[in-house]
C-alpha cells in the first residue's frame, strides 16, 4: 500500500525556560491530527516540577496546576518512542502550531535536536515533516481576530492543539472566501 502524500498534525508543548542558553525543560506534549483520528497526549516524568513552580509563578498557576497526576508521566525516550508509533507513514507530514517557534524547538529535542528527529521520522517512513505556523494562515484569511480559547483549558498541550486544529479549520474558510488565491498559495 501506498503511504499517502501528506498528513497534517497540530502540537502544543509546554516548557520550562531553563536558565542554560539554548535550553529548555520539556514538560508535555499534544498532538492530534487533522483527519479527527486519535490523539496523542505525552507528559515528562523528568522536569523537576516543584523548581518549576518556585521559579515561575506564570508557570505555576497556569500549566503546573492543570496537569494531571504524575502516574501517568514518561521519560523524554518514552515519549519519543510513542510520537514514532503515533504518527502515520506519510511522504510529509506538516505539524502546525499556533506561534509555534518552541513548540517545533521542543519537538525536535524530544528526539534528541533536529538530525535525530529526522532520522527517526524517515525510519518511521516519514519521508519530510515541516513546520508550519497558524499565523501563516491568519494572513492569507486576512488576519481576523482570533476567538479566546477557553481559560479552564488553555495551556494543557493536547487542548491547545486540538485548539490549533479549530483555529486552523475556521482560518481555511475564512481564507477560502476572503483570499483564496492566499490560501492556494499556502499549498492547502
Amino acid at each position: 500500500m501506498a503511504k499517502p502524500g501528506k498528513l497534517v498534525y497540530f502540537h502544543d508543548s509546554e516548557f520550562v525556560d531553563a536558565s542554560a542558553p539554548f535550553a529548555i525543560d520539556f514538560i508535555s506534549i499534544g498532538i492530534v491530527p487533522l483527519d479527527g483520528g486519535p490523539d496523542y497526549y505525552g507528559i515528562s516524568s523528568e522536569f523537576n516540577q516543584i523548581a518549576a513552580a518556585q521559579t515561575n509563578p506564570w508557570l505555576k498557576d497556569n500549566v503546573l496546576a492543570k496537569l494531571p497526576l504524575a502516574s501517568g508521566r514518561k521519560t523524554v525516550k518514552a515519549i519519543a518512542a510513542d510520537i514514532l508509533a503515533f504518527l502515520r507513514p506519510a511522504r510529509e507530514i506538516e505539524l502546525w502550531a499556533k506561534n509555534g517557534a518552541y513548540d517545533a524547538y521542543g519537538f525536535c529535542q524530544i528526539f534528541g535536536g533536529m538530525n535525530a528527529m529526522r532520522a527517526a521520522l524517515k525510519e518511521r517512513g516519514i519521508d519530510k515533516v515541516t513546520f508550519r505556523d497558524i499565523d501563516e494562515l491568519r494572513r492569507a484569511a486576512g488576519d481576523p481576530r482570533l476567538p479566546g480559547e477557553p481559560a479552564a483549558t488553555a495551556h494543557i498541550a493536547i487542548e491547545d492543539a486540538r485548539w490549533d486544529r479549530s483555529l486552523y479549520e475556521w482560518l481555511k474558510l475564512e481564507a477560502a472566501a476572503k483570499n483564496p488565491a492566499g490560501l492556494r498559495a499556502l499549498n492547502l
